[in-house]
């Protein structure tokens, strides 16, 4: 059973008395940050801004719920293994080398092999992501996708991290600095490759965790993945009209005697993330010359990863994660058929959305399926609860009891 922040259980119990069927009500936000500075990032009541697909650019949205998937399973688990053998392989290689010439040979065939995978990889994506905003392919198809990009995407990375570890399995082997320079650009771009919302996928896939409900939107250039995932809400946005790698890097053409790239890069940040940078200060670094600056910060509702590009100066793929317990609901509706009370909380678009059903005679919770425009989204746990993604626009939120019992409420757009 999950622990209700205390503004949830405050309207729980002020629910408890009769109120009319689907009765709306808006409660004024706090706190909400100024007017950002990128029409891209979008200000969130309580916590930190989050990336958001404008409105306008938005294509294809949906419900996905994907459980074992065996053909994706294997799929994805081959090319791990496959990739996996072939950095041990180097790491044999490189120790068996007679000479330094072999050495770095060895090296540059290897990361010219990566830097070849991690583009096919990266047009893989952009193929899936521009079909599924055309309508080509399904939430499911593009979903898979990303699995088997991002399992490939990391082990990858650790094909990198056996590179750059090289140098101390021969003290006398010392990697360029130009060498260095393309490690660190195809780290960056792998980076951009894997996500918190498509590994739960990978993991339900195998059957290593529950289902996962996901909701999608699509864009030609870009996609958002969110779910939640036990007590957080997850979510992954890349928007590639933001990222713009052949155009001059602006952190690099700022820097003076008294100021560096990454202060240049921590400034804008602090513009487009001001909640954040009222708290603390995030960590942050950049991948050699691809443009590429990421932002760290675990904060006091969650988790933020940022990437900034250097060519518009913006953010252009960002990871959250915001725990549950701190959502602060801004709207509550509710509706009553019989015995059976259904409640909608939402707190902002595509945002977290609360889902309790109750028995409206003693207060006690109902267990039930919840769809949100004819999708199943989950159950409700043994508190009666559901916590998911709100949906983009108007939508209807169902709830069926084990009698048979239902009920409904419309939450309109924002």
């Amino acid at each position: 059973m999950r622990v209700l922040p205390a503004l949830l259980v405050a309207l729980l119990l002020a629910s408890a008395t009769a109120a009319p069927a689907a009765a709306w009500d808006a409660t004024p936000a706090q706190s909400v940050q100024e007017t950002s500075v990128s029409p891209r990032i979008t200000p969130i009541p309580n916590t930190t801004n989050h990336l958001a697909i404008p409105s306008s650019e938005v294509q294809s949205s949906g419900f996905n719920e994907t459980g074992v998937d065996v053909s994706t399973a294997v799929a994805a688990g081959s090319r791990q293994l496959h990739q996996r053998h072939e950095a041990s392989a180097f790491e044999k290689r490189f120790r068996r080398a007679d000479s330094e010439f072999e050495r770095r040979q060895l090296v540059r065939e290897t990361m010219s092999d990566a830097e070849t995978k991690a583009a096919q990889l990266q047009r893989r994506q952009q193929t899936a992501v521009r079909r599924y905003a055309a309508g080509e392919i399904s939430e499911s198809e593009l979903l898979r996708v990303r699995v088997l990009v991002d399992a490939e995407s990391r082990v990858l990375l650790d094909t990198l991290d056996r590179i750059s570890s090289a140098q101390q399995l021969e003290p006398d082997y010392s990697m360029t600095s130009g060498m260095e320079t393309r490690l660190r650009n195809v780290e960056g771009n792998l980076q951009l490759l894997h996500g918190p919302v498509s590994e739960q996928v990978r993991a339900s896939v195998a059957g290593a965790a529950d289902p996962s409900v996901v909701y999608v939107e699509g864009a030609t250039e870009g996609y958002m993945l969110a779910t939640v995932d036990d007590d957080a809400y997850v979510r992954e946005t890349y928007l590639g009209s933001e990222r713009r790698p052949t155009e001059p890097d602006q952190f690099v053409e700022g820097t003076s005697e008294d100021t560096n790239r990454l202060d240049l890069a921590d400034n804008r940040a602090s513009e487009l993330y001001t909640w954040l940078y009222e708290r603390q200060r995030p960590s942050f670094t950049y991948y050699g010359t691809s443009g590429i600056y990421e932002l760290t910060a675990n904060h006091p509702t969650g988790r933020l990863t940022a990437y900034l590009d250097g060519g518009t100066t913006n953010v252009f793929y960002e990871l959250q994660h915001r725990q549950l317990a701190t959502v602060q609901p801004t709207d509550s509706q509710q509706a009553v058929n019989g015995s059976l009370r259904l409640q909608v909380q939402r707190a902002y678009q595509t945002g977290p959305l609360y889902v309790s059903a109750t028995n409206n005679e003693t207060g006690s919770p109902v267990g039930v399926t919840v769809h949100v425009d004819g999708h199943r989204v989950g159950a409700s746990g043994a508190d009666g609860v559901l916590w998911t993604v709100e949906p983009r626009g108007q939508y209807t939120v169902t709830v069926t009891a084990a009698d048979g019992t239902r009920t409904s409420v419309t939450v309109p757009a924002r």
